[in-house]
């Protein structure tokens, strides 16, 4: 009985060190594989630089024409924008390339093209109005609120405390930290519309940009939520638009106004056909046979004078943000 006891005993403190030498093992594997991803999402986006600034540099070639990318020195300015894909050993990496130029800039878009936008991302009129009274209080100099907004007294009362900004919003992001606006409105979720079809709410990080320079939008990579919160455009003008431009691209501003009837002067003041320098890349890297994936994205500026050629503006690597 003794001896029984003890092979008893000894038998599970094997199956013990086993289970602890498995998951130690695994952990390795894990922290392996998420390295060797996250150098393939590096890859990816030194990849997609590489490939808009062979458009983007006098000489470079015609570049991927998976993007829409125009030739140099062409009549229409570069359009980049799209998925890339580059595979490599063990794995490879999907890349999503989004033109800054096309976005609305929060920081000089007017009251009204604001409140359209938060119509049209899916808020009531209520919420949007509250938003929007919300951001400008936000981004001006002085401590008023507005009537729906919000200055320093509100913050503070906030859990840690903290001050309006008072000038412009340097990232996206800091749209978080504004009344009304939550993470599911910034990053946006995904449900069904009445007939069942999948549709996805909200995401202003989509549609709004602090890196882009001037109040023009580029007509030619404008999502159609923006293109339709500019006055004059409704939503069906906004179709009929990325329609046009998926046709062919716009190369001049007549076009806009014979393909769209009544289209006012005002409307197309907000617009402009941009050769943007600034873009977004969602790098996504992953491994054949894993379901580890390795998350980047970066905000790159197109700049000559840089060593590089280029500059980053910003870096996210937080994998639960994307």
């Amino acid at each position: 009985l003794v001896v029984l006891w003890v092979v008893l005993a000894m038998s599970l403190l094997a199956v013990s060190f086993s289970a602890t030498i498995r998951t130690e093992v695994d952990a390795a594997r894990y922290l392996v594989e998420q390295k060797q991803a996250y150098y393939m999402s590096r890859a990816g986006l030194e990849y997609a630089i590489y490939e808009i600034m062979k458009v983007q540099v006098p000489g470079g070639s015609t570049g991927n024409p998976a993007l829409g990318f125009s030739s140099v020195g062409g009549p229409v300015p570069p359009t980049l924008r799209g998925n890339l894909s580059l595979n490599l050993t063990g794995g490879g990496v999907d890349i999503e390339i989004i033109d800054e130029s096309g976005k609305i800039n929060i920081n000089a878009a007017p009251d009204f093209i604001i409140y359209n936008l938060m119509i049209m991302v899916g808020m009531n009129e209520n919420l949007a109005a509250e938003v929007t009274d919300s951001i400008l209080d936000w981004v001006d100099v002085d401590d008023m609120p507005r009537p729906l907004g919000a200055e320093s007294d509100f913050y503070l009362m906030h859990d840690p405390p903290y001050r309006t900004k008072n000038g412009p919003i340097s990232v996206p992001e800091e749209l978080l930290l504004i009344k009304g606006i939550t993470p599911e409105i910034f990053y946006g979720r995904k449900g069904l519309s009445p007939d069942g079809a999948p549709v996805e709410f909200f995401g202003l990080k989509k549609y709004i940009t602090t890196y882009a320079t001037g109040a023009a939008i580029n007509i030619n990579s404008a999502p159609v939520p923006v293109l339709a919160s500019l006055p004059g455009i409704d939503y069906s003008s906004a179709l009929t638009i990325d329609r046009m431009r998926r046709e062919a691209p716009f190369t001049n501003m007549v076009q806009l106004e014979q393909g769209i009837a009544g289209l006012s002067g005002e409307s197309a003041s907000y617009l402009g056909i941009i050769q943007s320098n600034v873009y977004t890349l969602n790098c996504i890297g992953r491994l054949d046979g894993s379901d580890v994936v390795s998350r980047i994205r970066a905000v790159v500026q197109v700049d000559p004078a840089s060593p590089r050629g280029y500059r980053i503006l910003y870096w996210n690597e937080a994998d639960n943000e994307l």
